[in-house]
């Protein structure tokens, strides 16, 4: 199963959007309204419940300044990562989007995809009403 959100534009730039997207606890910043959220303790990974789903987790796996962050599943029993692309407009505005890419049985992708492409939605449009003052 793989989508990816929207592009959207900040009024920041792209170093500063890195690092904001960088720091994990802004996440919760980005959440649905719905939804449970925590910071692993290890300041690695977070989690989060949406209404009606399991506890989920994403681990901070690799970054690379100024323009990409991957998180991984914590757990490997389940195989998904989330991209987050960051890029330049000019010096004064960044863009990003995230990229979801999971390894799902067919009955796991047939429950999970709305819920899944509904958060990720969710943080894009959060980011992008994000007031970075």
């Amino acid at each position: 199963m793989n989508f990816e959100s929207k592009k959207v534009q900040m009024p920041i730039p792209q170093q500063a959007a890195y690092e904001y997207l960088s720091d994990l606890n802004n996440y919760q910043n980005l959440m649905p309204d719905n939804a449970e959220f925590s910071v692993h303790e290890s300041g690695n990974g977070f989690f989060v419940q949406l209404k009606g789903m399991p506890k989920v987790g994403l681990k901070l796996k690799e970054t690379q300044a100024p323009d990409f962050i991957l998180f991984e599943s914590p757990n490997d029993a389940f195989n998904y990562e989330m991209k987050v692309i960051i890029s330049a407009v000019d010096d004064n505005a960044s863009e990003a989007f995230i990229q979801f890419d999971g390894k799902f049985n067919p009955m796991v992708e047939m429950m999970a995809k709305k819920p899944l492409t509904t958060f990720i939605e969710t943080i894009a449009d959060k980011l992008e009403k994000q007031n970075f003052a």
